[in-house]
């Protein structure tokens, strides 16, 4: 028999949970499981072996991140078109903090072989990993390929994930207001019908939340205003990028968004030439900003069924140059009621990711796209990710 070895790569909370599915998806055809802390096999009835070997960012920190700022550069450096969505990998590889080495042996049997390798796919599935290859081609839980050394992917977007129990890592204990605002999460979901977990955990605790500041909240939704707005005008069938950058320069001369925008705005801006996937992923940016627009009180926040109003949005900002904002058009939002919207936007994306996973399509008519927006914008609304800045939200399922 010889050697072959793949890698797998998750952000997770109990590192445990890597040697358990193993141990579960191989259960039918193994004939011994030897747990380890770091380290396990599994001998298969064919009396052949399965070895796992894992670091973990817990306890081999400057291993891990070595490894894995290693492996981002390596994929930088690849020449592509597809860049948004390889930026995004290289992000997600940054994250990773956890890596698990398994060797196994094959024969002939070609059958044999991929039975071993579909496991280790729904062993990435359940903990929402990612199978990278010797080839340095990184595969999702479904086998559908992320990005390659030659700069391919099958994906038309993606956005870096993690497992929601890496919210439980050193956290208080959720308060009496936070089991109540689940149960009330719950409750909606019964009714319109959308599956659920009940143990899935609320990205923020009320203890921990930190709502924006409405100032901060009315100048982040212009410049993704101005941002979808300038994508836009370069989708449309005669694009004219002279033209969508003098949108961005109306919005900004009636409210000072310059200042305002993210570094990878900026980039996508300034790049003359934009690929049609860094259009589409900025034009998103609408369903951004109704949830911001919806926590300053200005519009309602509908079941995510189809995409906003974008005429709406349109008019609200252009009619309002003058005042220079938008704050005082509604009567801002409490906390309980924006922490509210986002633990339900947390389980709708769930049901949208576990369908997705699943190789079906979003329950009850929720538009995966609408949702997987809202839970960004709502994640930077609430202080989600220790406060992190726009950029660098990480949503969790």
């Amino acid at each position: 028999m010889e050697k072959a070895n793949l890698t797998l790569y998750t952000v997770i909370g109990d590192f445990d949970r890597v040697a358990q599915s193993m141990e579960k998806r191989f259960s039918e055809v193994a004939k011994m499981f030897t747990p380890g802390d770091d380290r396990w096999m599994l001998v298969l009835q064919d009396d052949s072996v399965i070895r796992c070997s894992m670091m973990q960012a817990k306890n081999e920190p400057e291993q891990v991140a070595e490894h894995t700022n290693g492996m981002a550069n390596y994929f930088a450096r690849v020449e592509t078109e597809l860049s948004e969505i390889k930026e995004e990998v290289v992000r997600q590889i940054t994250c990773f903090n956890c890596i698990v080495g398994i060797e196994f042996e094959t024969d002939d049997n070609r059958d044999r072989t991929n039975y071993i390798v579909n496991t280790i796919f729904d062993v990435a599935a359940d903990i929402n990993g990612f199978v990278l290859y010797p080839s340095m081609s990184l595969y999702d839980g479904k086998g559908k390929l992320l990005f390659s050394v030659q700069g391919e992917s099958e994906y038309e977007a993606f956005r870096p994930v993690a497992n929601s129990d890496l919210l439980e890592v050193g956290r208080p204990e959720p308060g009496e207001v936070d089991l109540f605002r689940r149960e009330r999460s719950l409750a909606r979901l019964r009714e319109a019908g959308v599956p659920y977990i009940e143990h899935l955990p609320c990205e923020v605790l009320d203890s921990e939340a930190v709502i924006r500041d409405p100032e901060e909240i009315a100048c982040r939704a212009a410049a993704l205003f101005a941002v979808a707005l300038y994508s836009e005008v370069m989708l449309s069938e005669n694009p004219d990028r002279e033209e969508g950058l003098g949108f961005v320069q109306r919005v900004d001369a009636g409210f000072h968004i310059m200042d305002a925008l993210t570094p990878a705005e900026r980039a996508y801006l300034d790049n003359p030439s934009p690929e049609r996937h860094d259009c589409i992923q900025f034009l998103w940016r609408y369903e951004c900003c109704a949830v911001l627009l919806w926590a300053l009180g200005i519009t309602e926040l509908p079941y995510p069924s189809e995409i906003c109003d974008v005429p709406f949005i349109a008019r609200l900002f252009f009619d309002n140059q003058e005042n220079g904002t938008v704050l005082g058009l509604g009567e801002i939002r409490g906390k309980k009621e924006i922490l509210d919207e986002a633990d339900l936007t947390l389980r709708y994306d769930w049901a949208c990711v576990d369908a997705r996973i699943k190789g079906q399509e979003a329950p009850v008519s929720l538009d995966g796209g609408v949702v997987m927006e809202r839970h960004y914008a709502f994640n930077w609304l609430i202080g989600a990710s220790e406060g992190a800045d726009w950029d660098d939200i990480q949503p969790t399922t």
